[in-house]
């Protein structure tokens, strides 16, 4: 497969717009397989967060004998998810955009590819 400078481009935007890892996948480097388990891994805790916050507030609206001491210490002893997510998807698109720049560049400096007919 040759990569050309319009497919290169594409790749780095999936990979920085869309899902870290799968632009470089796309551009044919398997170590895109990494970038896109260490973001779904990081995603996956972030939601797990957000899904007990909102239960803990959710919990403190509707129950009168819910304190405010409850609700953070629910949400609070699920904080290390969100931490350690919050860093899995920020180190993922780091990783996405220094394969992303590699791309572009290895496209740049490839030269097309003649065939003879």
């Amino acid at each position: 497969m040759v990569l050309t400078r319009s497919r290169a481009w594409t790749c780095a935007v999936i990979n920085q717009l869309a899902f870290p890892g799968l632009g470089t996948i796309m551009a044919g480097r398997r170590i895109g397989y990494a970038q896109a388990t260490v973001m779904v891994a990081g995603f996956i805790l972030v939601m797990t967060f957000m899904g007990v916050w909102f239960l803990a507030l959710f919990r403190l609206a509707s129950d009168p004998a819910w304190t405010d001491a409850h609700y953070d210490a629910q949400w609070r002893s699920w904080g290390w998810a969100g931490l350690w997510g919050a860093l899995l998807c920020g180190v993922a698109w780091c990783w996405a955009l220094v394969s992303s720049i590699a791309i572009v560049r290895l496209a740049q400096h490839t030269p097309p590819v003649l065939q003879a007919r």
